[in-house]
């Protein structure tokens, strides 16, 4: 076999195996965010709650706050005053507000948010580091028997 063939098929297999390897690293990482439970939106997003300071509150309701015995009044939609589209923010339908040490109230669930993302991300790192371990294996055992 001459060298241009061999090199030819080298280039031809390395770019299966890199289209493959894609495929399957692609699936692997939807398939962790899928079994993580993940919700992007409410991780990637800045916790949206009331600050005196740079907001002002349009709605109150009393909710049942986690750490705190009755109801108490939180304030629902609010503008943020250095937000120049006037829209109004609400906080996050569904979600369980807790009152933190400083007496701020917060996400309960955000935490745990924060640690999946974290997860995916170290998770999506293993795969790309798989992915590239396993072409350079497989394209080096394929030059190896050409």
């Amino acid at each position: 076999m001459s060298t241009a063939d061999r090199d030819r098929r080298l280039l031809w297999f390395t770019r299966g195996v890199t289209v493959a390897l894609i495929l399957v690293c692609n699936g692997l990482m939807v398939l962790g965010w899928w079994v993580s439970g993940l919700n992007l939106d409410v991780a990637l997003s800045k916790p949206e709650i009331y600050d005196v300071s740079s907001n002002y509150c349009v709605k109150v309701r009393l909710m049942e706050v986690v750490g705190v015995d009755r109801p108490m009044k939180v304030c629902t939609e609010w503008l943020d005053l250095a937000d120049p589209s006037g829209k109004t923010h609400t906080i996050r339908e569904g979600q369980a507000l807790t009152v933190g040490v400083n007496g701020t109230l917060h996400y309960e669930e955000q935490r745990n948010e924060d640690y999946r993302l974290i997860g995916l991300v170290l998770f999506v790192m293993m795969v790309i580091g798989a992915g590239m371990w396993a072409k350079h294996y497989f394209v080096a055992r394929y030059a190896r028997r050409l």
